[in-house]
């Protein structure tokens, strides 16, 4: 796995992670480095759960809800997070980390994190409802000290399902779909490469839980 630098040694404004299994050791350092003085961090998965690999922030969020506390907040915003925008002011976040599908013209499964000044040549609207950077901009001036990464993962189909089934169907009721906007609606389909990823990403995030 390896770390785009510039020429001149420095990060550079992508910090690309290649697709192998040394992902989660350097990934997780350079996020560390990133939330080392947050005080109050929230994880955002912005996508549509019906469209294959598109759903993999949603997912990646779904796995996270019940670690939500007074420091960490999990989100899952679908393809609406502008109606989430008064949860991260309210919570009075430092550190906000976005998770979504990016173009980066790498292979599928390739993750980056991607500085805010970057996010906008990155995300393709595709299934937003409002640009991801409009968003951000919104936020930054409600939350001026606000910090914005993005984790984005390139996918490999973002072909729509063919059957839809509830997400865990046996586990909740309509009602509580209905009044926990946080859950999704119908079961994943991430292709096996995303769901591999993803569920790295994962144990990422709960070891950054533990160590900050």
């Amino acid at each position: 796995m390896t770390l785009d630098f510039n020429s001149s040694g420095r990060l550079s404004n992508y910090y690309k992670i290649s697709k192998i299994y040394g992902i989660m050791n350097e990934m997780l350092e350079k996020l560390l480095k990133i939330l080392n003085d947050a005080l109050k961090i929230v994880f955002v998965g912005i996508g549509e759960e019906k469209l294959a690999d598109e759903g993999v922030g949603p997912y990646v969020i779904s796995e996270l809800l019940h670690f939500s506390n007074e420091k960490f907040l999990f989100i899952n915003a679908g393809i609406d997070p502008m109606s989430r925008i008064d949860e991260v002011v309210n919570f009075q976040a430092s550190h906000l980390i976005l998770i979504d599908t990016c173009t980066l013209n790498k292979p599928p499964g390739t993750v980056a994190i991607i500085t805010r000044e970057n996010i906008k040549d990155s995300v393709a609207i595709s299934t937003h409802t409002i640009p991801i950077q409009v968003i951000v901009d919104l936020l930054i001036n409600k939350l001026p000290n606000l910090k914005v990464f993005m984790i984005g993962i390139v996918p490999k189909s973002l072909v729509g399902f063919t059957e839809l089934n509830l997400y865990k169907e046996d586990e909740y009721s309509l009602e509580e779909r209905s009044e926990n906007e946080d859950l999704p609606f119908f079961e994943f389909n991430l292709t096996p490469t995303i769901q591999k990823v993803a569920d790295q990403i994962i144990d990422i995030i709960k070891e950054i839980i533990q160590k900050i």
